[in-house]
């Protein structure tokens, strides 16, 4: 089966370097010009689904040690948000800051600069998940 992409536009001003305060960080998205009208209602929600490929990513790891977590396991890639995938696709759920097309600007994305942008998806109830199950090492993350 042969699958084929095309990126409805980009990530004009993505987060600036690693470490960076992403929930603080304002990016904009640039949509191509024949997307556009696409747009049209998206401004009625406070937060979008952002899908965008990992353009920088090279390699696959199947098993990986969480970065910035020593005493993290050695866990399978598809228990991680990691990039080396066998498909380095990025979803983020960005806060929608303000739409003026072309242009999306989100609070939230963990996107580069110039990474293709897949599709952007509303997020609304339905996606919410109250008190999602996670990993003991995870937890010490999240609140350390």
């Amino acid at each position: 089966m042969k699958i084929e992409l095309k990126p409805i536009g980009f990530v004009e001003r993505g987060l600036p370097e690693r470490g960076a305060d992403r929930k603080s960080f304002i990016s904009t998205i640039r949509i191509f010009d024949e997307y556009v009208e696409g747009l049209a209602g998206l401004e009625e929600y406070s937060h979008i689904f952002v899908i965008w490929y990992m353009d920088r990513v090279s390699g696959l790891e199947l098993r990986v040690r969480p970065r910035r977590l020593p005493d993290a396991p050695e866990v399978g890639i598809f228990a991680t948000r990691f990039p080396p995938r066998p498909n380095p696709i990025g979803l983020t759920v960005a806060e929608l800051v303000s739409l003026e097309p072309p242009r999306i600007y989100v609070r939230n994305l963990d996107a580069w600069t110039g990474s293709p942008v897949l599709d952007i998806k509303p997020y609304d109830v339905l996606d919410v998940v109250e008190r999602p199950k996670m990993p003991e090492w995870l937890m010490r993350f999240l609140n350390a």
